[in-house]
């Protein structure tokens, strides 16, 4: 069912709110329409929003938080193609205002799809592309300090239309008592968005061969689905409803909460899709680890009975190498021991039976709450992983992580290129437009790990056997400040481990990475640094690519308008890291000068050519092409005020004409053409709210369970 419909221009949303009784849920106003194309005006409705609190509070603060506090505030828009969406968002929450600035990010995307009508505490605007979109009343600035940990966040979801629920699906009871439960094989369900799917503890499902399960849009599922007893073919997973693991699990229950298991989806096989889905982990209490979605995990074994798999037995640092258990490997190449597997039955081959991961959006709260892992072939794109710890984790031959939005909490790498592959070739991976939002990892990263990298954008602490070869990233831009772009070390005595009999680890070869921007320097800090170290000490039998080098690395980037060199890295062991060469990306997404008017000689400043002064003071940007990026990211702003002798640049909005600006030798006025007419025309922002918002939006609430469901009607 596509549920954002245009019929005879009239818009009709029908979304639901998911709201945990102990968190307010006023945060934000969301209204929206679809209209023709940009410029043109359709009729805002209310949108149903959810919200989802840090849900570890009070006493119970502990150290898997890393004080990340805050909440997240979503809602679930469709946008039928060729379209665009006009919203408005009003903030209800005390300390924002759009006074020193106002952004949608990523804006490499928004910042073209026109100017928005932005007042104190409320703006309207247009989207003109599905993906994920954080809307935020804040600075740029805001986000290198403490409080940028205790933000309360808004995300739109703008998604395609759902796929349609097959007629003959078995809606899921709320009621079955049973513990797991099968669905299929070579059956259709669907979770209701009209039960109450929560049973006051952990409830699983495992899904079997020619098995579709759908989620009603506004559907609210406290349960996980996995299956890891066995590999399965033909699996989809599919809506725009959410999957919570809320409860905590028991412990060591093979196939059901083992640590293969530990996961919110976890499935062995090929031909899984993952379309839509809501990810979340609202666990109150601490420790709860487990990733959104692990598919094929090369970590870990197929679950055999009276054996629970532990991931400590890939923790073990005995030297030169543990003796491994022979558990039996799923679509690995080798079995955990080593030996070969020889069952490559329901495996993936190619990306044409491969996993595929679509417009899902992956929230968590505590360390150990990891991101999305596809396995190999697997393809993750237009998704979004928000977490504390890593949010993606290319570990496999073949993947692809494409159009990617990330929100990298305190603690973990965004892209992470850790930690324990069973021994197998890993090679030509693809991670390609990847926009980090924000990466909030400097606040631990002068702690941890131990070596002087901390938590970069992109790296991680390699202890495999596996060789990793021929990867390529490109177009990773990160919006805001972030501790350092890479940290990468192979150590054979690495926390998580799996080296070779002789205790080899595996080298990284012929990485590329074409295209790492970072709109701002690196935050100024102790214990963390751009980092590069193979390992040190290889062990004599380990030669050629198992000596655990870092090989013919290619960083072609970009930082606030230089590029990276080797001055920027601490390696303190160079000679691990040989053909490793540094080039200056070139953005592709770049502003030009020309959609900005020049007034040479010219000054603005509030009163006296311009309405307000978003930085007053000002800050210092590498040159004219970094100021008026600035600008034109940020939507409250018309114009910059650049002064060339010391590069400064100053944001302004509501620039008047040139007649009223103030003559200075000393300055330039850069104006956004197309700035004076404001946003969305016949849109007016303000106290009074939206004009030609004439129709009636009526929300229905209906407490199911514990569980508010609020749907938004157009009358």
């Amino acid at each position: 069912m596509n549920y954002l419909m245009k019929i005879s221009s009239v818009c009709i949303l029908l979304l639901a709110s998911f709201v945990p009784t102990t968190v307010a849920t006023n945060k934000y106003t969301v209204k929206a329409c679809t209209a023709a194309s940009l410029g043109d005006i359709c009729t805002l409705q209310v949108v149903g929003t959810q919200n989802v609190a840090q849900p570890v509070t009070g006493t119970g603060h502990c150290d898997e938080t890393v004080d990340q506090k805050g909440s997240v505030t979503w809602a679930d828009l469709t946008l039928s193609e060729g379209k665009v969406l006009l919203v408005e968002v009003e903030t209800h929450v005390s300390s924002q205002t759009s006074n020193a600035g106002f952004f949608v990010r990523p804006t490499r995307l928004t910042r073209d799809w026109g100017t928005a009508n932005v007042a104190n505490k409320k703006a309207t605007f247009y989207l003109a592309a599905t993906g994920q979109f954080s809307v935020e009343f804040a600075s740029q600035e805001f986000w290198g300090g403490d409080a940028a940990l205790s933000f309360d966040a808004l995300m739109l979801f703008v998604n395609p239309g759902a796929d349609p629920v097959p007629s003959g699906a078995t809606v899921i009871s709320d009621s079955d008592s049973s513990a797991p439960v099968d669905l299929g094989p070579n059956k259709a369900y669907v979770f209701s968005a009209d039960n109450s799917y929560d049973w006051g503890a952990d409830k699983v499902f495992k899904v079997h061969d020619n098995t579709q399960v759908y989620f009603e849009a506004g559907a609210h599922v406290r349960a996980r689905i996995v299956q890891t007893e066995k590999k399965v073919d033909n699996v989809l997973i599919s809506g725009y409803g959410t999957l919570d693991a809320h409860y905590d699990l028991e412990p060591d229950v093979v196939g059901v909460s083992d640590d293969a298991t530990h996961q919110t989806i976890g499935i062995y096989g090929k031909n899984i899709h993952v379309v839509g889905l809501t990810i979340v982990n609202t666990n109150p209490k601490c420790g709860a680890w487990g990733y959104c979605l692990n598919i094929n995990a090369n970590w870990s074994p197929i679950g055999v009975q009276g054996d629970p798999f532990g991931a400590d037995e890939l923790q073990d640092q005995t030297m030169p190498a543990p003796t491994y258990k022979a558990r039996q490997a799923h679509c690995q190449e080798k079995n955990m021991d080593d030996s070969a597997n020889t069952n490559f039955d329901n495996c993936p081959t190619s990306h044409t039976d491969g996993q595929l991961v679509s417009y899902v959006k992956c929230m968590t709260w505590q360390m150990g709450q990891d991101g999305i892992n596809a396995g190999k072939y697997g393809t993750v794109e237009n998704s979004f992983v928000r977490v504390i710890d890593d949010a993606i984790k290319p570990w496999d031959s073949h993947g692809v992580y494409k159009n990617v939005t990330i929100w990298q909490q305190a603690l973990g790498w965004p892209i992470n290129f850790g930690w324990w592959n069973w021994n197998q070739p890993d090679v030509g991976t693809v991670v390609e437009d990847i926009y980090v939002l924000h990466n909030h990892n400097w606040h631990t990263s002068g702690g941890w790990p131990e070596t002087a990298s901390g938590q970069c954008t992109i790296g991680g602490i390699y202890g495999s056997g596996s060789v990793k070869s021929g990867y390529k990233l490109k177009n990773i831009f990160v919006e805001t400040t972030a501790s350092c772009a890479i940290g990468l070390e192979i150590s054979k005595s690495a926390y998580s481990r799996h080296p070779t009999s002789d205790g080899c680890v595996g080298s990284i070869v012929d990485m590329q990475i074409d295209g790492l921007f970072f709109d701002e320097e690196f935050k100024t800090g102790t214990g963390y640094n751009n980092f590069l170290s193979g390992e040190a000490s290889p062990y004599t039998a380990c030669v050629g690519d198992l000596k655990g080098e870092i090989k013919n690395l290619n960083i072609a980037s970009n930082v606030a308008g230089r590029a990276l060199g080797a001055s920027d890295f601490t390696m303190p062991n160079a000679g691990t890291v040989p053909g490793l060469t540094f080039t200056t990306a070139v953005d592709p997404h770049a502003v030009p000068l020309s959609k900005y008017e020049l007034h040479s000689n010219k000054n603005v400043y509030a009163d006296f050519g311009a309405k307000g002064e978003i930085d007053t003071a000002g800050v210092t940007v590498a040159g004219v092409q970094q100021c008026i990026e600035r600008c034109h990211s940020d939507w409250s702003c018309d114009c910059v005020v650049f002064q060339a002798s010391n590069n400064k640049c100053s944001k302004r909005r509501g620039c008047g004409g040139v007649e009223s600006f103030d003559d200075d030798v000393n300055y330039d006025v850069y104006v956004r053409k197309g700035s004076e007419g404001g946003g969305p025309q016949g849109i007016m922002v303000g106290g009074g709210g939206a004009v030609r918002s004439s129709r009636l939006s009526v929300l229905v609430g209906v407490a199911v369970g514990g569980v508010v469901l609020a749907m938004g009607f157009v009358i």
